[in-house]
Protein backbone atom coordinates (compact mmCIF):
# COMPACT_ATOMS: atom_id res chain seq x y z
CA UNK A 1 0.00 0.00 0.00
CA UNK A 2 1.15 3.51 -0.84
CA UNK A 3 -0.64 6.79 -1.26
CA UNK A 4 -0.68 10.06 0.67
CA UNK A 5 0.64 10.00 4.23
CA UNK A 6 0.39 12.94 6.63
CA UNK A 7 3.17 13.23 9.22
CA UNK A 8 3.37 15.34 12.36
CA UNK A 9 6.69 15.97 14.11
CA UNK A 10 8.41 15.59 10.75
CA UNK A 11 11.36 17.82 11.63
CA UNK A 12 12.09 15.97 14.87
CA UNK A 13 14.50 13.09 15.36
CA UNK A 14 12.03 10.23 14.77
CA UNK A 15 9.76 12.16 12.41
CA UNK A 16 12.55 13.10 10.02
CA UNK A 17 13.64 9.47 9.75
CA UNK A 18 10.03 8.42 9.14
CA UNK A 19 9.62 10.99 6.36
CA UNK A 20 12.74 9.76 4.55
CA UNK A 21 11.76 6.11 4.79
CA UNK A 22 8.18 6.77 3.69
CA UNK A 23 9.24 8.87 0.70
CA UNK A 24 11.74 6.25 -0.41
CA UNK A 25 9.07 3.57 -0.11
CA UNK A 26 6.91 5.44 -2.62
CA UNK A 27 4.54 7.34 -0.35
CA UNK A 28 3.54 10.91 -1.14
CA UNK A 29 4.40 12.74 2.06
CA UNK A 30 2.73 15.80 3.53
CA UNK A 31 4.19 17.28 6.70
CA UNK A 32 3.17 19.83 9.33
CA UNK A 33 5.82 22.33 10.40
CA UNK A 34 6.07 25.84 11.83
CA UNK A 35 8.55 26.99 9.16
CA UNK A 36 9.97 25.73 5.87
CA UNK A 37 12.18 22.81 6.95
CA UNK A 38 15.22 22.51 4.70
CA UNK A 39 16.51 19.50 6.62
CA UNK A 40 13.26 17.58 6.03
CA UNK A 41 13.05 18.22 2.29
CA UNK A 42 14.55 15.63 -0.02
CA UNK A 43 15.98 16.56 -3.43
CA UNK A 44 14.75 13.35 -5.02
CA UNK A 45 11.25 13.33 -3.49
CA UNK A 46 8.59 16.03 -3.39
CA UNK A 47 7.48 16.74 0.18
CA UNK A 48 4.31 18.79 0.61
CA UNK A 49 4.48 21.26 3.49
CA UNK A 50 1.60 22.59 5.59
CA UNK A 51 2.66 25.51 7.77
CA UNK A 52 1.23 25.39 11.29
CA UNK A 53 1.59 23.50 14.54
CA UNK A 54 -0.22 20.95 16.66
CA UNK A 55 -2.38 23.72 18.22
CA UNK A 56 -3.75 24.86 14.86
CA UNK A 57 -6.96 22.98 14.04
CA UNK A 58 -7.24 24.39 10.52
CA UNK A 59 -3.65 23.47 9.73
CA UNK A 60 -4.28 19.96 11.03
CA UNK A 61 -7.30 19.62 8.77
CA UNK A 62 -5.22 20.77 5.78
CA UNK A 63 -2.52 18.29 6.79
CA UNK A 64 -4.77 15.23 6.84
CA UNK A 65 -7.25 16.15 4.11
CA UNK A 66 -7.51 13.23 1.69
CA UNK A 67 -4.71 11.29 3.42
CA UNK A 68 -4.60 7.51 3.22
CA UNK A 69 -2.53 7.31 6.38
CA UNK A 70 -1.48 9.51 9.29
CA UNK A 71 1.74 9.08 11.27
CA UNK A 72 1.71 11.07 14.50
CA UNK A 73 5.31 11.62 15.60
CA UNK A 74 4.91 15.00 17.28
CA UNK A 75 5.58 14.94 21.00
CA UNK A 76 7.17 16.90 23.81
CA UNK A 77 10.04 15.30 25.75
CA UNK A 78 11.11 18.25 27.93
CA UNK A 79 9.13 21.11 29.43
CA UNK A 80 9.22 23.75 32.12
CA UNK A 81 5.90 22.65 33.64
CA UNK A 82 3.93 19.36 33.67
CA UNK A 83 0.96 20.99 31.95
CA UNK A 84 3.08 21.60 28.86
CA UNK A 85 3.53 17.84 28.35
CA UNK A 86 -0.24 17.31 28.39
CA UNK A 87 -0.86 20.28 26.09
CA UNK A 88 1.17 18.61 23.34
CA UNK A 89 1.17 14.86 24.04
CA UNK A 90 -2.49 14.55 25.01
CA UNK A 91 -4.35 17.60 23.68
CA UNK A 92 -2.32 17.65 20.45
CA UNK A 93 -3.32 14.04 19.83
CA UNK A 94 -6.95 14.92 20.48
CA UNK A 95 -6.86 17.79 17.98
CA UNK A 96 -5.23 15.62 15.34
CA UNK A 97 -7.78 12.84 15.79
CA UNK A 98 -10.63 15.33 15.58
CA UNK A 99 -9.17 16.77 12.38
CA UNK A 100 -8.79 13.26 10.99
CA UNK A 101 -12.44 12.44 11.75
CA UNK A 102 -13.46 15.51 9.79
CA UNK A 103 -11.05 15.43 6.85
CA UNK A 104 -9.75 11.85 6.61
CA UNK A 105 -12.19 9.46 8.32
CA UNK A 106 -10.74 6.33 6.69
CA UNK A 107 -7.04 7.10 7.06
CA UNK A 108 -5.01 4.55 9.00
CA UNK A 109 -3.42 6.07 12.09
CA UNK A 110 -0.02 5.24 13.58
CA UNK A 111 0.66 6.94 16.90
CA UNK A 112 4.30 7.06 18.00
CA UNK A 113 4.07 6.84 21.74
CA UNK A 114 6.79 5.75 24.19
CA UNK A 115 7.57 2.80 26.41
CA UNK A 116 7.21 5.34 29.25
CA UNK A 117 3.45 5.23 28.66
CA UNK A 118 3.49 1.79 30.31
CA UNK A 119 4.37 3.47 33.62
CA UNK A 120 2.26 6.66 33.73
CA UNK A 121 2.73 7.06 37.48
CA UNK A 122 6.44 7.78 37.12
CA UNK A 123 6.45 11.27 35.60
CA UNK A 124 4.35 13.94 33.89
CA UNK A 125 5.94 12.95 30.58
CA UNK A 126 4.97 9.29 31.01
CA UNK A 127 1.46 10.24 32.14
CA UNK A 128 0.98 12.55 29.15
CA UNK A 129 2.08 9.86 26.70
CA UNK A 130 -0.35 7.40 28.26
CA UNK A 131 -3.10 10.03 28.15
CA UNK A 132 -2.47 10.49 24.44
CA UNK A 133 -2.75 6.75 23.88
CA UNK A 134 -6.00 6.61 25.86
CA UNK A 135 -7.63 9.02 23.42
CA UNK A 136 -7.16 6.67 20.47
CA UNK A 137 -9.99 4.20 21.15
CA UNK A 138 -12.28 7.10 22.03
CA UNK A 139 -11.65 9.38 19.05
CA UNK A 140 -10.17 7.26 16.26
CA UNK A 141 -13.56 6.15 15.01
CA UNK A 142 -13.78 3.10 12.75
CA UNK A 143 -10.30 3.60 11.27
CA UNK A 144 -7.38 1.21 11.76
CA UNK A 145 -5.07 2.54 14.45
CA UNK A 146 -2.04 1.38 16.35
CA UNK A 147 0.21 2.88 19.02
CA UNK A 148 3.90 2.06 18.86
CA UNK A 149 5.83 2.21 22.13
CA UNK A 150 9.53 2.44 21.29
CA UNK A 151 12.09 2.24 24.11
CA UNK A 152 15.32 4.26 23.95
CA UNK A 153 15.58 5.46 20.35
CA UNK A 154 19.05 6.41 19.11
CA UNK A 155 21.00 6.84 15.89
CA UNK A 156 22.07 9.59 13.50
CA UNK A 157 20.32 12.82 14.45
CA UNK A 158 19.98 11.95 18.14
CA UNK A 159 21.55 14.31 20.66
CA UNK A 160 20.15 12.71 23.82
CA UNK A 161 22.87 10.06 24.00
CA UNK A 162 25.68 12.42 22.98
CA UNK A 163 26.76 13.06 26.62
CA UNK A 164 27.09 9.30 27.12
CA UNK A 165 29.36 9.02 24.08
CA UNK A 166 31.37 12.06 25.15
CA UNK A 167 31.92 10.60 28.61
CA UNK A 168 33.03 7.28 27.14
CA UNK A 169 35.49 9.09 24.89
CA UNK A 170 37.16 10.36 28.06
CA UNK A 171 37.05 6.96 29.74
CA UNK A 172 33.98 7.38 31.97
CA UNK A 173 30.46 6.00 32.02
CA UNK A 174 27.88 7.11 34.58
CA UNK A 175 24.50 5.48 35.06
CA UNK A 176 21.71 5.16 37.67
CA UNK A 177 22.56 2.84 40.55
CA UNK A 178 19.39 0.76 40.39
CA UNK A 179 20.06 -2.98 40.87
CA UNK A 180 18.95 -5.20 38.02
CA UNK A 181 18.08 -2.42 35.59
CA UNK A 182 17.50 -3.56 32.02
CA UNK A 183 16.74 -1.36 29.03
CA UNK A 184 15.53 -2.09 25.50
CA UNK A 185 16.76 0.03 22.60
CA UNK A 186 15.98 0.59 18.93
CA UNK A 187 17.84 2.36 16.13
CA UNK A 188 15.84 5.19 14.58
CA UNK A 189 16.11 3.65 11.11
CA UNK A 190 14.54 0.44 12.37
CA UNK A 191 11.69 2.38 13.97
CA UNK A 192 11.10 4.27 10.73
CA UNK A 193 11.21 1.01 8.76
CA UNK A 194 8.61 -0.45 11.14
CA UNK A 195 6.27 2.42 10.30
CA UNK A 196 6.64 1.75 6.58
CA UNK A 197 6.05 -1.98 7.00
CA UNK A 198 2.98 -1.42 9.17
CA UNK A 199 1.41 0.85 6.58
CA UNK A 200 1.92 -1.90 4.01
CA UNK A 201 0.40 -4.57 6.25
CA UNK A 202 -3.23 -5.41 5.67
CA UNK A 203 -4.20 -6.40 9.21
CA UNK A 204 -3.15 -4.93 12.54
CA UNK A 205 -4.09 -7.57 15.12
CA UNK A 206 -2.77 -5.52 18.04
CA UNK A 207 -3.56 -1.97 19.13
CA UNK A 208 -0.40 -1.37 21.17
CA UNK A 209 3.05 -2.70 20.25
CA UNK A 210 6.24 -2.36 22.26
CA UNK A 211 9.12 -2.83 19.84
CA UNK A 212 12.88 -3.10 20.19
CA UNK A 213 16.01 -4.32 18.42
CA UNK A 214 15.20 -7.97 19.02
CA UNK A 215 17.71 -8.52 21.82
CA UNK A 216 15.92 -10.75 24.38
CA UNK A 217 15.49 -9.10 27.74
CA UNK A 218 17.09 -5.83 26.73
CA UNK A 219 20.50 -4.77 28.05
CA UNK A 220 21.95 -4.08 31.47
CA UNK A 221 24.38 -1.22 32.04
CA UNK A 222 27.54 -3.37 31.96
CA UNK A 223 26.50 -4.60 28.49
CA UNK A 224 25.85 -1.05 27.29
CA UNK A 225 29.20 0.11 28.68
CA UNK A 226 30.97 -2.78 26.97
CA UNK A 227 29.47 -1.87 23.59
CA UNK A 228 30.36 1.79 24.07
CA UNK A 229 33.89 0.80 25.02
CA UNK A 230 34.26 -1.27 21.86
CA UNK A 231 33.30 1.78 19.79
CA UNK A 232 36.18 3.76 21.28
CA UNK A 233 38.64 0.91 21.71
CA UNK A 234 38.72 1.32 25.49
CA UNK A 235 36.52 0.22 28.36
CA UNK A 236 35.20 3.19 30.37
CA UNK A 237 35.32 3.42 34.14
CA UNK A 238 31.77 2.75 35.33
CA UNK A 239 30.33 5.17 37.89
CA UNK A 240 27.08 4.10 39.56
CA UNK A 241 25.13 7.22 40.53
CA UNK A 242 23.04 6.93 43.72
CA UNK A 243 19.63 8.51 43.56
CA UNK A 244 20.24 11.05 46.40
CA UNK A 245 23.19 12.44 44.45
CA UNK A 246 21.17 12.73 41.26
CA UNK A 247 18.31 14.33 43.15
CA UNK A 248 20.64 17.21 43.97
CA UNK A 249 21.91 17.41 40.40
CA UNK A 250 18.40 17.29 38.94
CA UNK A 251 17.27 19.95 41.39
CA UNK A 252 20.06 22.26 40.28
CA UNK A 253 19.29 21.61 36.59
CA UNK A 254 15.60 22.28 37.21
CA UNK A 255 16.42 25.59 38.92
CA UNK A 256 18.64 26.68 36.02
CA UNK A 257 15.93 25.67 33.55
CA UNK A 258 13.38 27.81 35.34
CA UNK A 259 15.71 30.79 35.60
CA UNK A 260 16.72 30.65 31.94
CA UNK A 261 13.27 29.51 30.71
CA UNK A 262 15.03 26.75 28.81
CA UNK A 263 13.64 23.23 29.37
CA UNK A 264 16.05 20.34 29.81
CA UNK A 265 15.44 16.60 29.79
CA UNK A 266 17.00 16.05 33.21
CA UNK A 267 14.67 17.30 35.92
CA UNK A 268 13.31 16.27 39.30
CA UNK A 269 10.24 14.85 37.54
CA UNK A 270 12.45 12.68 35.32
CA UNK A 271 14.30 10.89 38.13
CA UNK A 272 11.63 8.25 38.70
CA UNK A 273 11.94 7.26 35.03
CA UNK A 274 15.72 7.16 35.18
CA UNK A 275 15.75 4.92 38.26
CA UNK A 276 12.96 2.60 37.16
CA UNK A 277 14.50 -0.88 36.73
CA UNK A 278 12.40 -2.31 33.90
CA UNK A 279 12.43 -0.62 30.51
CA UNK A 280 12.31 -3.86 28.53
CA UNK A 281 9.87 -4.07 25.62
CA UNK A 282 7.38 -6.88 26.15
CA UNK A 283 4.09 -8.21 24.83
CA UNK A 284 3.26 -8.92 21.20
CA UNK A 285 6.20 -8.65 18.82
CA UNK A 286 5.96 -6.82 15.53
CA UNK A 287 8.19 -9.42 13.88
CA UNK A 288 5.57 -12.07 14.66
CA UNK A 289 2.82 -10.39 12.64
CA UNK A 290 4.69 -8.49 9.90
CA UNK A 291 7.76 -8.82 7.68
CA UNK A 292 9.64 -6.23 9.76
CA UNK A 293 12.97 -7.26 11.22
CA UNK A 294 15.42 -4.90 12.97
CA UNK A 295 18.67 -4.32 11.09
CA UNK A 296 20.70 -2.79 13.92
CA UNK A 297 21.83 -4.52 17.07
CA UNK A 298 23.48 -2.37 19.73
CA UNK A 299 27.01 -2.94 18.38
CA UNK A 300 26.20 -1.88 14.84
CA UNK A 301 23.79 0.83 16.00
CA UNK A 302 26.24 2.52 18.37
CA UNK A 303 28.97 2.37 15.72
CA UNK A 304 26.61 4.01 13.23
CA UNK A 305 25.70 6.71 15.76
CA UNK A 306 29.35 7.38 16.57
CA UNK A 307 30.13 7.77 12.87
CA UNK A 308 27.39 10.41 12.60
CA UNK A 309 28.57 12.28 15.70
CA UNK A 310 32.06 12.44 14.23
CA UNK A 311 30.80 13.51 10.80
CA UNK A 312 28.96 16.40 12.49
CA UNK A 313 32.03 17.34 14.55
CA UNK A 314 30.11 16.65 17.76
CA UNK A 315 32.89 14.50 19.23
Amino acid sequence: MTGLVAVTGATGFVGAAAVHHLARAGWRVRILTRRMPLAALMPDHAIEVVLGDIDDRLALERLVAGADAIVHCAGLTKALAPLEFFKVNESGTVRLLEAAQKAAPQARFIHISSLAAREPQLSPYAASKRAGEDKLPVLAGARDWIALRPPVVYGPGDLALLPLFKATKFGLSAYPATPGTRVSTIHVSDLAAAIVVLLGTGNWPHRIIELDDGHPGGYDWPEINHVLGRCFGRQPLALRLPRPLMTGVAGAVTLVSQLTRTPRVLSLDKLAELYHPDWVASGAKLAETTSWRPSFDLNRGFADTLTWYRSEALL
